[in-house]
């Protein structure tokens, strides 16, 4: 763009500075009219209102509506017959031996081999609570815990660990929950007895 005037104002220059240069301007205009369309205006009577236009006659005009009626609901029953009632019955022993309560455990020790943990059990209470084994892997080595009880809630399982055997109280036994170690990337919780 720069160019284009650079080059044109040199040109000009250039035709000023001869002398035979000729200059002829020329202009034109244009010029549009628009015709304006005729707008009646009402023709007013002497007392101020619109010919034919009384008050009289705005009213009989004048369209009333009635408030909008409440929109009733209509329910339909399906044609269709009933479905008959859905009946619960409770779990059969086999489905509650199955699907044991997960409650709280004591996690009495980890050990790095399975016969460690047979050793352990065969001195853990015989008959009185459940024992179990959890084989996990944490940092690429095998660990297997030994857990004993079912207890309901975490204080009784606490207070459990006062019950048990003086060489296992100092391994420094604590409580875990059975649905943590259910839910973990290692869930192989196994009965022992």
């Amino acid at each position: 763009m720069k160019n284009v005037v650079i080059v044109s104002l040199s040109l000009l220059l250039a035709a000023c500075a001869s002398e035979s240069y000729i200059t002829d301007v020329t202009t034109q205009s244009h010029t549009e009219e628009f015709a304006v369309a005729d707008v009646p205006k009402p023709v007013v009577s002497a007392q101020g209102t619109a010919e034919g236009i009384s008050e009289q006659n705005v009213e009989m005009n004048v369209i009333k509506m009635a408030p909008a009626e409440e929109k009733k609901v209509v329910r339909i029953s399906p044609q269709s017959p009933a479905k008959p009632a859905v009946t619960i019955t409770p779990p059969t022993e086999k489905q509650i031996a199955m699907n044991p309560r997960y409650g709280f455990t004591i996690q009495v020790v980890a050990v790095g081999s399975q016969n460690k943990v047979d050793q352990f059990a065969n001195q853990l209470p015989k008959g009185e609570q459940p024992i179990w084994e959890n084989y996990k892997v944490v940092n690429g080595t095998k660990w297997y815990t030994v857990l004993y009880g079912d207890y309901a809630s975490r204080d009784e399982a606490a207070q459990a660990i006062q019950t048990l055997p003086a060489e296992f109280q100092t391994l420094k036994p604590f409580v875990k929950s059975i649905d943590s170690i259910k839910s973990s990337d290692y869930p192989t919780l196994n009965k022992l007895n």
